[in-house]
């Protein structure tokens, strides 16, 4: 076990789980589209995912103060609703469904909703009411399985066209949502071990220090480039979704 930490790979896996927090801090979700295909190949794919969401934890409390005082209810509630049914779902599935499937589909709404956004301002057919419970209800099916559904939810979250400090407050609430169901529905399920809560422990750090980098960043660019980075971490985080799936190996 002492070896394990204190190999090179580990180190490379805090490094990863640094940059990740980064994302994460700046545009509030993120981390997982560095973390999991990383922690996937050290673990395998169903303690990375573990791992992903326990590391998760501390820095969602972080940034939940402010954005709270920023979040949308008419956006975040209808969203959080579907992921109370369709997180514990995913998980469940995750023993019966490939998950590179689920990424493959995720990955082509995202680049194709990125192409739309930067055409135009927002896309109004994902911006609607009923839009935002078939949002989380899919984002629920795909966390659970995959651990990887930021991208969706932040791609429909970006589509109403919101300033930049709501449409990171409502991504940070659901981000939030999502890994607390997340925990719930590992436990229940018996994918949590011990050795999964030691490895997030030390990878902790590591996250909170990208995060509090990502969010001085924020603070200091947002008004000027908040969409074109979104935009950009969304097609990086498609695209590593894309090529972490077993068909395109």
């Amino acid at each position: 076990m002492v070896q394990q930490i204190f190999s090179f790979s580990f180190i490379i896996m805090l490094i990863v789980v640094y940059f990740s927090g980064i994302i994460r801090g700046y545009t509030g979700f993120g981390s997982a589209l560095l973390t999991v295909p990383a922690l996937a190949i050290l673990f395998g794919p169903v303690q990375a995912v573990a791992i992903e969401i326990l590391i998760e934890i501390p820095v969602s409390i972080g940034l939940l103060p402010t954005a709270y005082k920023n979040f949308e209810k008419k956006t975040v509630v209808p969203i959080l609703i579907a992921f109370l049914i369709f997180v514990p779902l995913g998980t469940f599935l995750l023993i019966l469904i490939d998950p590179n499937i689920v990424k493959v589909i995720i990955s082509l709404f995202v680049l194709f909703s990125v192409y739309l956004l930067s055409k135009q301002s927002k896309i109004k057919s994902l911006a609607s009411v009923k839009a935002n419970y078939v949002i989380g209800a899919l984002s629920g099916l795909t966390q659970g399985l995959t651990g990887m559904a930021g991208p969706l939810f932040a791609t429909a979250i970006l589509a109403k066209g919101d300033n930049s400090l709501i449409t990171r407050a409502n991504i940070v609430m659901l981000s939030a949502a999502i890994i607390g169901l997340s925990v719930i529905s590992f436990l229940t399920f018996g994918l949590i071990s011990n050795q999964t809560i030691i490895y997030a422990v030390l990878a902790s750090p590591a996250i909170l220090l990208g995060a509090w980098t990502g969010t001085i960043l924020f603070n200091k660019y947002s008004n000027k480039n908040f969409k074109t980075i979104m935009l950009m971490v969304l097609i990086l985080a498609a695209l590593v979704t894309l090529f972490d799936s077993q068909y395109f190996y």
